[in-house]
């Protein structure tokens, strides 16, 4: 698995470094996405020169394709005898083998999914759809044929130049001389591009979307209902909206999509030129739950039919946006790429087994904390010493860590795999946040204003938990008489997933208060008062036959 991508090293005079990653299939997933586990290795930089001092665009882009695919050649050849002849080698037990390495897969984002597989701008580097036959949803997957385009760069052999272009143009991909994938064996390119949640959606389709919101309704009225939006676990809230943003990371994205269908449940049933608002929200919720269940850790049949539905229902409703005038078509190459994600998903797996975040986190350790080490002269053969040495110092540590017993013991149990629901486990501190509340504080500054009659029943139920009738439950719990009247008070509950431990949600139950901020007196901290739902069913409340049993209440505090 490969995987290769510029990044700038630098926050002035745009210096890049453009490294290239490589994995194997068969490390767990769990093992691969933790950067500390150096499940990626660093194959080496490729050159990242303008060839300024050739002229003309066309001969230039014509030359940097060329010097990847000789660079991409120069660092894999090796694969072309081992994935026939196999190589030796041992496992983590010492056991030794001959396994056959394949060119499988290449994790990348649009631009150097075309530079791999020297397809045209505007083209899909999987099959032939081109330009104007990107938006259309039911056109058929023609995938492009390997013996095909392997036959047009061949005639790069020959003596006519003009063939050899023309034949290239025919096929629809760039002529390109001896791309570094012709001899590998068992490979089909066209096949190894993966998706990417990350650029494909977040950082394409998903930021197309927000555009399009903000262009219906107004940036004034977007940033408005931003501001609006009470604060929330696990919900990032942008106090002065998003239209002013720059750019924004693919982290944000992800976090302005938590609320995004909030931003539109608001909107009138009619916009402009008469259209209906229920489809621009059918569209954006069939957008979200495509982004959703295509990050699922494991698929189903079920949940690849859910993927495909969710996408048609998005097709259906995309013109909407053609209607209000905001688009003239649908013509984007990462909204066509959405189509080949069932396909991918059936051949490699799910997608975060190839998800390009990984390899974004990696330019950190292996391409700018190594440019920092350097003196900026000469630096790519420093970055090299410095990582080798680095790598060598980890190998020892990892050593003396596995003479230990106990380590050794922990390194061999296996994470369980993440379920898709949760089971989720109160938490509670230790100590309350606030002691001796008095009732009537509890009912004005906390707005609990029926705490009283809620705590007799309770205390009821404990003291006799065979009662039967809600009308026995109230007449005891009426002439109840508390001997104490204050209480303490936590203000915040954690909900922890018993699997990773990992907190999953939480309630704040937060009065209004006056701090001293950052040395500023007076600061007052606004009141926040969670919302939770809480679900009723038969068999809880020790079956009290009343309005109690199978209902769901909306507490707030």
């Amino acid at each position: 698995m490969i995987s290769s991508d510029k990044t700038q090293v630098t926050l002035f005079r745009s210096k890049q470094a453009y490294p290239v990653y490589l994995t194997i299939g068969n490390i767990p997933k769990h093992i691969r996405r933790k950067p500390s586990s150096r499940a990626h290795i660093l194959l080496g930089y490729l050159p990242t020169t303008k060839l300024e001092q050739i002229e003309g665009d066309e001969s230039r882009r014509r030359a940097l394709v060329n010097l990847y695919h000789a660079c991409m050649n120069l660092i894999l050849s090796p694969l072309q005898k081992a994935g026939i002849n196999g190589i030796r080698t041992s496992t983590g037990k010492g056991d030794i083998h001959r396994i056959h390495p394949i060119f499988a897969v290449h994790a990348s984002d649009y631009p150097e999914q075309l530079l791999v597989t020297c397809v045209k701008f505007l083209g899909c580097p999987k099959c032939k759809a081109q330009g104007d036959g990107l938006g259309d949803a039911s056109a058929e997957l023609e995938f492009r044929d390997l013996g095909r385009i392997l036959h047009a760069l061949a005639m790069v052999d020959t003596d006519s130049m003009e063939e050899f272009a023309q034949t290239c143009q025919e096929e629809r991909i760039k002529p390109v001389i001896h791309p570094f994938w012709e001899n590998l064996p068992y490979v089909n390119v066209y096949r190894s591009i993966t998706p990417d949640l990350l650029h494909q959606l977040y950082q394409g389709v998903i930021k197309h979307v927000f555009c399009w919101v903000i262009s219906i309704h107004g940036a004034s009225e977007i940033d408005a209902r931003c501001q609006r939006f009470p604060p929330n676990h696990h919900i990032r809230i942008f106090s002065k909206g998003i239209s002013s943003l720059s750019r924004i990371t693919g982290q944000e994205h992800n976090q302005m999509c938590r609320f995004l269908m909030g931003l539109l449940m608001g909107t009138p049933s009619r916009l402009p030129d008469s259209q209906s608002a229920a489809q621009v929200i059918r569209a954006v919720r069939a957008l979200l739950d495509f982004t959703y269940i295509a990050s699922y850790p494991r698929q189903s049949t079920h949940t690849l039919c859910r993927l495909t539905e969710s996408l048609n229902q998005l097709h259906n409703n995309l013109p909407v946006f053609i209607k209000l005038g905001i688009r003239k078509n649908m013509n984007l190459p990462k909204l066509h790429a959405l189509r080949h994600y069932v396909r991918t998903i059936e051949l490699f797996g799910t997608t975060d087994n190839f998800n390009t975040e990984y390899t974004e986190r990696l330019h950190i350790d292996l391409a700018k904390d190594a440019y920092r080490s350097t003196n900026h002269k000469d630096e790519f053969i420093q970055m090299t010493t410095w990582l080798e040495r680095k790598e060598k110092i980890l190998q020892h540590q990892g050593f003396l860590e596995q003479q230990t017993p106990l380590v050794r013991l922990a390194t061999k149990t296996r994470p369980a795999l993440p379920a898709l629901n949760p089971l989720r486990v109160l938490k509670m501190a230790k100590f309350p946040s606030a002691t001796s509340v008095s009732f009537e504080a509890v009912e004005t500054r906390y707005s609990a204003r029926f705490f009283q009659a809620a705590l007799a029943r309770y205390v009821v139920l404990l003291s006799e938990p065979n009662i039967r009738l809600a009308s026995c439950l109230e007449e005891r719990a009426s002439r109840l008489r508390f001997r104490f009247n204050k209480v303490s008070v936590y203000h915040k509950i954690r909900f922890l997933d018993s699997d990773s431990n990992s907190t999953l949600d939480s309630i704040h139950v937060q009065p209004q208060s006056v701090k001293n901020i950052r040395g500023r007196e007076n600061q007052t901290s606004p009141a926040r008062f969670d919302v939770a739902l809480i679900y009723i069913g038969p068999g809880d409340v020790n079956d009290i036959q009343s309005e109690y049993n199978d209902c769901i209440y909306i507490v707030r505090g």
